[in-house]
């Protein structure tokens, strides 16, 4: 009895290895934006896009190349964080931020939430270069990552900081493949 529930045992672990399984990794995405700053501190009208999340083919991606893994096989892909870290000037916070929307967008496919964050000014994230933590929503993102292209919107709303601030997002996924 112990042989067999040993042989049985190495079959499902061997059946496992030789690739029949879905694979899962996870993949990082990382921009910059800056918002343009004003003395006046007049309503943020336009939040911009980060650089880096636009136009995004997930068969030029590094952890997709190193996992062999093709967009059109993604089954499954969900954001586990993002952040958003002021990079310039040392000297701001967030107090100029109210709150912020990231949503997934690609020809075909409706527009989804990944993450977002409310009432930021009052989080009391102080200077030095401190680091916001989104919400991150559950939505199954593989649709948008089979998609030719894929990019990640921004949104937000609050005033322009009294000089232009940098900020650096970094948003990770979990990715699983399978045929």
């Amino acid at each position: 009895m112990t042989r067999r529930l040993t042989t049985a045992s190495l079959l499902l672990a061997l059946f496992g290895f030789t690739g029949c399984g879905p694979i899962m990794f996870s993949t990082e995405l990382k921009g910059q934006a800056t918002v343009q700053g004003s003395a006046l501190g007049q309503l943020l009208s336009v939040f911009p896009q980060v650089g880096g999340f636009a136009d995004l083919n997930f068969d030029q991606n590094a952890d997709f190349q190193n996992n062999k893994a093709q967009r059109q096989h993604v089954k499954s892909m969900k954001a586990t964080s993002f952040t958003i870290t002021i990079a310039s000037p040392n000297s701001q916070d967030y107090a100029f931020l109210d709150s912020i929307e990231f949503a997934a967008k690609a020809d075909g496919v409706a527009e989804a939430k990944i993450a977002s964050k409310s009432n930021i000014g009052s989080l009391g994230l102080a200077a030095p270069n401190p680091t916001l933590t989104l919400d991150v929503e559950s939505t199954d993102l593989s649709a948008f990552v089979r998609a030719p292209t894929m990019t990640i919107i921004s949104r937000g709303t609050g005033r322009q900081p009294s000089q232009d601030t940098t900020l650096e997002a970094k948003v990770k996924f979990d990715v699983g493949v399978g045929l």
